[in-house]
């Protein structure tokens, strides 16, 4: 072998690899043969020795590691049941002596040396034991199978790298993969208990046209041929009662279901769900039947039914607690759920130490004082008697109609399971359709969407129905591990390495930055709390001199129109979906903002369109910006720079701060959680654009601008510098001027 080395590097190694690929082919050696034969798992020389002592055998596997002692050579040959050691002496190999394995070639003593840590391999040798004792395959063929021309790590500590590359790590922790078994069986044996038990399998699809079943933001996607948005599904419920309405009594699906929001350890977008529908049952029969599964999954699955996870230690087998929502409610504070007042509730939050962001209702008020409750319960246990303005969907209860018939199932301080009585009056379904409607119309993108299809199967009739949900959260409860732990491939932010453009260089690394920091606090800064609050929070900074702005420019209206024209089929729904107003309206309910009231400006601009009200017609600077807003969806704002006192800080208001707004006869007072910017005399733009003082208003007496592009949770800081670049360059398009300064601000650089 006349290999000489690179360099120790990645990329040097690779290509070292790459040069053993081609002297393979040199010889006639195939290094990804299609061919290969196993006769017997590793696994099973291990545990059954006896059995294969001193038999002639083709094992396979990947190599990892080699170990050289003079003439006699030492694999660790690894497969999915677990790893043998292969000893090859060379006095002893002579691969001559045994015919070629179909289209596969036995290496020569010489060639041996172009095997590496990583490769797979397949080794023909006599099964035995060393001298020290350990169970060895003496090989006198071995034949390549693949040729990694990537080495791998020696370790992969990093968590977020080992979700990235799952491959690496089960192939470095090959335990790990014990987990995913299990997770396999868990799932097997829940269908398997379902269908021995009378119930089918059903398919329902995966794209809606309207999505519904839960209260969550969907997923959108756009259908090229049809030309109409679908949403991903957020839960099978709607379709399967549709089912029980066509004549199926026992039904159940089982797969992934989707909802674009909340990125954590124990939320992820995409996940496993089983969920059923059982015709002329209750909600008591699904609690009877769900204590039963729970049990037998657990007992064929890990053999016990006795666990600890997340501090709680808790047995299936033991009698199931049952848990009444307004009673230990009042057990635990004292507060009646119908009648105490709304005061009395936030303060004993308080002093439990919740603060709540957002807009504050009485349901999240109880919401949270039962979540305090829940925390403490081991379980299992069913939570009952849910009360009706927290279960739209649920039957009441024929005692109590403020109650319903629903329960969740507790189990180590969290809600794992959900089940209910299904409504199957069309009128108070239709009415409460039409109430989650009227939430979505204000901008509530959680609300579930009117679904007149599913209304009317229900004129047709339905039987009395119960169903039961369950995801694979479950699973990950019983493992005592997080979400992304419990997931093969979970769902990551894009990223790749650097190492990866050195080798692929027709692959386009990410725009450089377009803008420098910007770190002239006496300009402009974030202040530490707006940091600690948001660290994700990116501004885009510009000063330009000398515009030019008047009232309106022809050319300027084109573009305006072009802007109505391309945007004609614009909805409501699709607005609600884009990520970058969530980000905007998730900001305003960290900042206890009732966004419905108030719209970020990007979102406020696109409503606009899709209600059919046209563009304003402000001035040349203003109108030319807000394109831009509308094209990214990042908010922007333009400022008089003659009517501002430096520096300029993105803050929290004070008590007593007011600003007066564009437009209002009376100054409107900022809270202690509201952001704005401030110069020294004051704030002068509300809640991340929203709206602008009256006293550094842009007119067509304006010469020096102030520029300023907000960015927070999922907008990035290429978003910002994409849309600061573009947003300088139609104002001096339009208005002409210089630019000054222009940069980056970042809460965490």
């Amino acid at each position: 072998m006349s290999i000489s080395p690179i360099s120790d590097d990645l990329v040097g190694q690779r290509q070292k690899r790459i040069d053993i690929v081609h002297e393979l082919r040199k010889k006639g050696i195939d290094p990804y043969p299609a061919y290969s034969q196993k006769d017997v798992v590793n696994q099973a020389l291990l545990s059954a020795f006896d059995t294969y002592v001193g038999k002639w055998l083709h094992v396979t596997g990947r190599i990892m590691s080699i170990r050289k002692h003079g003439k006699i050579l030492f694999y660790d040959l690894q497969d999915e049941s677990g790893t043998v050691q292969v000893c090859i002496k060379q006095d002893e190999y002579d691969p001559s002596t045994h015919p070629d394995v179909s289209s596969l070639h036995a290496l020569s003593w010489d060639d041996l040396g172009y095997l590496d840590k990583g490769d797979f391999a397949q080794v023909y040798g006599a099964v035995g034991k060393t001298q020290s004792g350990q169970i060895t395959i003496f090989a006198h063929g071995v034949y390549i199978l693949t040729k990694s021309i990537r080495p791998l790590p020696n370790t992969l500590d990093e968590k977020e790298l080992k979700f990235r590359r799952r491959y690496v790590d089960l192939t470095l922790h090959p335990s790990q993969k014990e987990r995913f078994l299990r997770k396999a069986k868990f799932w097997l044996v829940s269908r398997d208990f379902l269908t021995t038990r009378g119930f089918i399998e059903v398919e329902t699809p995966v794209l809606e046209h309207v999505t519904g079943g839960a209260d969550a933001r969907p997923f959108v996607t756009h259908h090229n041929e049809l030309d109409q948005n679908f949403y991903l599904r957020i839960s099978t419920e709607l379709y399967q009662k549709r089912l029980v309405g066509a004549g199926f009594e026992k039904i159940f699906t089982f797969g992934p279901n989707f909802r674009n929001e909340g990125l954590s350890d124990e939320h992820l977008q995409e996940y496993y769900q089983i969920e059923w529908y059982w015709a002329y049952a209750n909600y008591q029969d699904n609690m009877k039947l769900t204590q039963e599964m729970f049990r037998r999954v657990a007992q064929e699955v890990y053999g016990r039914t006795e666990f600890s996870s997340r501090g709680h230690t808790f047995d299936l087998a033991d009698e199931w607690e049952t848990v009444d929502y307004a009673k230990i409610i009042k057990e635990r504070f004292d507060v009646d759920i119908f009648t105490t007042p709304d005061a009395q509730m936030q303060r004993i939050l308080q002093e439990s130490g919740v603060e709540l962001a957002g807009t504050v209702n009485r349901n999240r008020l109880i919401d949270n004082l039962w979540k305090l409750i829940r925390k403490t319960i081991a379980g299992p246990a069913f939570l009952i008697n849910e009360p009706a303005f927290l279960s739209p969907l649920s039957k009441s209860c024929t005692s109590d109609a403020r109650l319903t018939e629903r329960y969740h199932v507790i189990i180590g301080g969290s809600e794992l399971a959900n089940g209910y009585s299904e409504i199957n009056d069309p009128a108070e379904q239709l009415n409460r359709f039409l109430d989650q409607q009227k939430l979505r119309d204000q901008g509530d993108d959680e609300a579930q969407m009117l679904d007149i299809d599913y209304v009317e199967m229900l004129e047709y009739g339905m039987p009395p129905t119960s169903g039961h949900g369950h995801s694979e959260r479950l699973f990950w409860f019983l493992e005592d591990c997080t979400g992304r732990e419990g997931t093969l491939f979970p769902l990551l932010r894009r990223e790749i390495e650097q190492n990866t453009y050195k080798i692929y260089p027709f692959l386009k690394p990410p725009e450089k930055r377009v803008f420098k920091d910007l770190t002239d606090t006496n300009l402009f800064s974030i202040s530490t709390q707006v940091k600690e609050k948001w660290p994700s929070m990116h501004i885009g900074f510009a000063i330009i001199r000398g515009v030019s702005i008047y009232k309106k420019n022809d050319e300027l209206e084109k573009e305006k129109g072009k802007i109505l024209d391309s945007m004609s089929g614009l909805s409501i729904e699709a607005i609600n979906a884009f990520p970058e107003v969530q980000s905007y309206r998730k900001m305003y309910k960290e900042m206890g903002v009732d966004w419905h009231s108030r719209r970020p400006s990007p979102e406020a601009l696109l409503r606009r369109i899709a209600q059919k009200k046209g563009l304003y017609c402000v001035n040349t600077c203003v109108d030319a910006y807000n394109l831009v807003v509308m094209k990214h969806r990042v908010s922007s704002g333009a400022f008089d720079l003659d009517k501002l006192q430096f520096p300029i800080v993105l803050q929290f208001g004070s008590e007593g701060d007011t600003i007066e707004l564009l437009g209002d006869i009376k100054p409107t007072l900022l809270t202690s959680q509201e952001v704005s910017y401030f110069d020294t005399k004051g704030p002068f733009n509300l809640d991340f654009n929203y709206r602008d003082a009256q006293r550094t208003a842009v007119s067509e007496n304006t010469k020096n601008l102030v520029i300023n592009i907000d960015g927070v949770h999922s907008i990035t800081r290429e978003q910002v510098e994409k849309t600061l670049k573009e947003t300088i360059e139609i104002i001096q398009k339009y208005c002409g001027g210089a630019v000054q300064v222009a940069g980056i601000v970042s809460a965490s650089p």
